[in-house]
């Protein structure tokens, strides 16, 4: 059987928050984003918001909020893919994170700096969700 000419994929985002500032991690492509990933199969959003978090960064992170929901389509191996991605705020009590296999470097910003760096389709709508939560 022929595959779709499209495919869609759920991923949950988290914004980590710790004393007014948010961290970002930066790809091995040169864009930024936020911890998360792909929603596992029964999985609730929030949950894997949280665990990608600990996954990436080693980060516990406390009081989910929704932050907004977005998306994105792009070409992945010949194919069109839509991604829709849900975004938490999360506060973390440490500044001390490690890097995962899937990022090169991470920086705690603030949010002013947030829009003088390259972010990453999956990210670029945050800022004006932060812009409207604040």
């Amino acid at each position: 059987m022929p595959l779709p000419d499209f495919f869609p994929e759920l991923n949950a985002y988290l914004v980590p928050f710790r004393a007014g500032r948010v961290l970002v991690l930066k790809r091995k492509n040169g864009f930024w984003e936020f911890p998360g990933g792909g929603v596992e199969f029964g999985e609730h959003p929030e949950r894997a918001a949280l665990r990608e978090t600990e996954e990436e960064t080693g980060l516990k992170a406390r009081n989910p909020v929704l932050l907004g929901v977005t998306s994105a389509t792009y070409q992945k191996d010949g194919r069109e893919k839509h991604s829709v991605y849900v975004v938490y705020r999360g506060e973390v009590d440490s500044d001390e994170f490690k890097i995962s296999s899937e990022h090169e470097e991470g920086r705690w910003i603030t949010l002013g700096e947030l829009e003088f760096i390259r972010l990453a389709l999956n990210a670029k709508d945050v800022v004006d969700f932060l812009k409207a939560k604040q």
